[in-house]
C-alpha cells in the first residue's frame, strides 16, 4: 500500500472488518474517514462507536430493492456500526408524495418502519453499537440549528449546482422552475447528514451526486465528510437496453407497479411479471440478471435453471 493509503493503518482485523460491513456496496468514497475511526480515532459521534444513515422519503409499498438496502444494514450491524434510518417526511412532502399530505406521509413512515423491522429479523433498536434507530425528518428539524445549518449548505452553491442533484428526487433538471421548495432539497439532505452527526452516508447510486453535493459543502464549512457508500440499483423490469444512465430514469420504482417487485407481490403475480421482465443475452443491465445477482444469489448462494427441452 502506498504511504498515503487511507487503509495503511488498519491492521489485518480492522481491514476484515471493513470488508465485511461494505461487502456488497458498488462504490465507497471518502473510505479514511471510517478507516480512521478503525485505527483509533474518534467518530464523529465523540467516541468509538461508528453510525451510519439513510435517509427514505417515506412514499408507498418497499419494492425490491429494500433487500439490497437491508443486507447493507444488517453487514452493518453485525460488525458494531449503530444505524438510523430517517423518515425523510419533510423531503416527500416537499417532494409532492402523496400530494403533500403529511398525514398520509406519516402513516407510509410508520409503513416503512415495519418493513425494515420485518427485512431485518426485528433488530436491536436503540443508540448503542450494533442497534438500529428510525427517526422522522421532523423530529431532527425542530430546532434553529438545523435551519442554519440548512442555509450554510445552500450558501455559495449556484442553482445550475443545485439542479444537478434533482434526480435524487426523482426529477429531471428542469422540472422544478415553478417550484421554490425543490431546491431546498439537496441543502437539507446534506444538513441531515451533519446535524446527526454521522460518520456514514448510504443509500442506492442514485443518491451519489446529493453526497458529492454534501462533501463539497464540508470542504466549504471545514466540517467533517462522511464517508460515503453507494448500493447497487435494481432497473425496472420494463429496461431500457441501453445501460445504466446517470438519470436512473430507468430504476426500479414504486410509482409504476407493473414495473417493479414489490415486497407484497404474491408468487402469482412475481411469475407473471417476470415473465414479461425485460432480458437480453450479454446486457447486465437486464432487470432479470441484477435481480439473481444482487436478489436471489447473495440470499440462495445459487440459482439452477432448468430450461424445457423444446
Amino acid at each position: 500500500m502506498a504511504a498515503d493509503d487511507p487503509l495503511a493503518s488498519l491492521n489485518s482485523a480492522a481491514s476484515a472488518k471493513l470488508e465485511r460491513m461494505f461487502a456488497n456496496v458498488d462504490e465507497v468514497v471518502g473510505v479514511e474517514h471510517v478507516a480512521a475511526v478503525l485505527a483509533g480515532a474518534p467518530s464523529h459521534g465523540g467516541d468509538d462507536v461508528l453510525r451510519a444513515y439513510i435517509g427514505l422519503e417515506p412514499s408507498g409499498k418497499a419494492h425490491l430493492g429494500y433487500v439490497i438496502l437491508a443486507e447493507t444494514i444488517r453487514n452493518m450491524l453485525a460488525e458494531g456500526v449503530n444505524v438510523l434510518v430517517l423518515l425523510a417526511d419533510w423531503h416527500a412532502w416537499v417532494n409532492d408524495k402523496f400530494g403533500s399530505d403529511m398525514e398520509k406521509i406519516g402513516i407510509a413512515g410508520e409503513y416503512l418502519t415495519e418493513v425494515f423491522r420485518a427485512l431485518l429479523d426485528s433488530p436491536q433498536e436503540g443508540d448503542g453499537a450494533g442497534q438500529l434507530r428510525f427517526i422522522s425528518a421532523g423530529e431532527v428539524m425542530d430546532s434553529g440549528a438545523y435551519w442554519e445549518r440548512v442555509l450554510r449548505c445552500a450558501k455559495g452553491m449556484s442553482l445550475a449546482r443545485v439542479r444537478r442533484t434533482f434526480s435524487i428526487m426523482g426529477r429531471d433538471e428542469d422540472s422544478s422552475d415553478d417550484d421554490l421548495a425543490a431546491f431546498f432539497y439537496p441543502p437539507m439532505q446534506a444538513a441531515d447528514i451533519f446535524e446527526l452527526d454521522v460518520d456514514i452516508a448510504f443509500g442506492g447510486m442514485d443518491q451519489r451526486k446529493a453526497h458529492m453535493y454534501m462533501r463539497e459543502v464540508a470542504d466549504r464549512n471545514g466540517w467533517t465528510k462522511a464517508t460515503c457508500i453507494h448500493t447497487p440499483m435494481l432497473s425496472g423490469l420494463k429496461g431500457k437496453g441501453a445501460g445504466r444512465m446517470d438519470s436512473f430514469d430507468h430504476k426500479m420504482s414504486k410509482s409504476d407497479p407493473n414495473n417493479a417487485i414489490l415486497l407484497h407481490d404474491t408468487p402469482k403475480s412475481i411469475e407473471k411479471k417476470l415473465r414479461k421482465a425485460f432480458l437480453e443475452v450479454g446486457n447486465d443491465d437486464s432487470a432479470v440478471f441484477e435481480i439473481a445477482r444482487f436478489v436471489v444469489l447473495p440470499g440462495a448462494g445459487e440459482l439452477r435453471v432448468e430450461p424445457k427441452p423444446e
